[in-house]
């Protein structure tokens, strides 16, 4: 434990503000985005969970060329990417290290035996050279907190993948809400427990020395249960509901729109959650401390462009179905029209799976998104896709289904 204690608050600002250290050889910057490129076509919409991810000896690569004239990178990094302040964690960590002490792996071995497994760890080094996306255990160690495995890590490279990398880095500047407190002052008790509630204590880990806090997914329980995944308004740290989340992935059946799923249906909700991160840091300066609810400039409360929003029709698709069997009151005529920010998380989602789709259906809306937000980059979605990506229940399947899937 006093090791981590030591190591915390040294690694984070060091990885971020120093390219090199001093040495003769130039090292290689990090967070280049070199290897997990942007994704406009559909090799990775169309993929089941077991199709389109690096290969493992490739991720040996990719450490490698980060690590090279870089001494010392793969403890500080390693650090970022175990960074708890659950005692139970810390316990297991120092346990990891012991066993660890006389392997030629070092640091490595310990994120091997965090992960309990090699792919799991060397996907998640090399995503956080790569990318600055942190993947971690939740803080909270009880045991109904279902973990990541390396399945998730796989999927999660993807998801990446569909967003442009200027837009990970705006996001990547959020600063940690200190004052919490401070600001629900005022507020009835009952809203303040609900924000307490709402509050992820994971946020507080891996602060870096400037103040800012790298793109982090994270297991937990959605809000009240309730919840797939999730992103909190100032934050850019997303909680997934393990168990329900997995739902999305290939072969599961949905009785209640009567079809099972062929590829990874997982991949919508992702990129729709890191849509709400760009939603909360899209207009930051990067500096101006940030508030909890709603007491800043995001993209789904500007004035001007929440006409868009509201104007624009969205079809009723697979990243919804969750949350359409949640809510139907936001279902309409076979379309999605929920609350603002939803709304642009979804449309931020369909421009990036459906585009075809929402070109025809929102043509204004499309036209803003690539111009204002997206940069002229447009991409090719599900609808071009070879293979079906749903089949129809059998009469059994429709029997024996369960009302989310099974």
């Amino acid at each position: 434990m006093r090791r981590l204690t030591l190591l915390r608050p040294a690694c984070l600002g060091w990885l971020l503000l120093n390219a090199g250290f001093g040495y003769a050889a130039e090292p290689v910057p990090l967070f280049q985005n070199r290897f997990f490129t942007l994704s406009q076509n559909t090799e990775l919409v169309c993929a089941t969970s077991q199709q389109q991810f690096t290969p493992t000896p490739v991720l040996a690569d990719i450490i490698r060329f980060y690590e090279t004239n870089h001494p010392g990178l793969r403890k500080q990094a390693v650090a970022v990417l175990t960074d708890h302040k659950n005692q139970d964690h810390l316990d297991d960590l120092a346990d990891y290290r012991e066993d660890c002490a006389n392997n030629t792996a070092g640091e490595l071995c310990v994120l091997e035996k965090y992960w309990d497994d090699p792919e799991a760890a060397w996907r998640a080094l090399a995503l956080f050279y790569d990318t600055k996306t942190v993947v971690k255990h939740s803080d909270d160690y009880r045991y109904e907190v279902r973990r990541f495995n390396v399945d998730h890590l796989r999927l999660f490279e993807k998801a990446i993948r569909k967003i442009p990398a200027f837009l990970r880095q705006s996001i990547s500047k959020a600063k940690p809400v200190d004052n919490l407190e401070e600001e629900i002052a005022d507020k009835p008790t009952v809203m303040q427990e609900l924000i307490r509630d709402a509050f992820q204590e994971d946020y507080k880990n891996s602060i870096w020395q400037d103040h800012t806090h790298p793109l982090t997914l994270v297991p937990g329980i959605g809000f009240r249960s309730q919840t797939v995944a999730q992103v909190f308004s100032g934050q850019n740290l997303i909680v997934f509901t393990v168990k329900a989340f997995d739902k999305g992935k290939e072969g599961g059946t949905y009785r209640d729109i009567g079809v099972q799923y062929l590829v990874d249906f997982r991949l919508p909700i992702v990129v729709h959650e890191i849509a709400h991160t760009i939603d909360n840091f899209h207009f930051w300066n990067g500096q101006d401390d940030l508030y909890f609810f709603y007491k800043y400039h995001k993209i789904s409360n500007d004035e001007d462009i929440m006409k868009i929003i509201a104007e624009a029709k969205l079809a009723l698709w697979p990243s919804k179905w969750f949350e359409a069997f949640e809510y139907l009151g936001e279902v309409n005529e076979g379309r999605y029209d929920g609350t603002t920010q939803e709304k642009l998380a979804e449309l931020v989602a369909q421009y990036i799976l459906i585009p075809e789709r929402l070109q025809q259906s929102a043509p204004a809306a499309y036209q803003w998104l690539r111009e204002d937000i997206f940069r002229g980059i447009e991409y090719q979605g599900y609808d071009r896709c070879a293979a079906p990506l749903t089949k129809p229940l059998s009469w059994w399947q429709y029997a024996t289904g369960k009302m989310l899937g099974q």
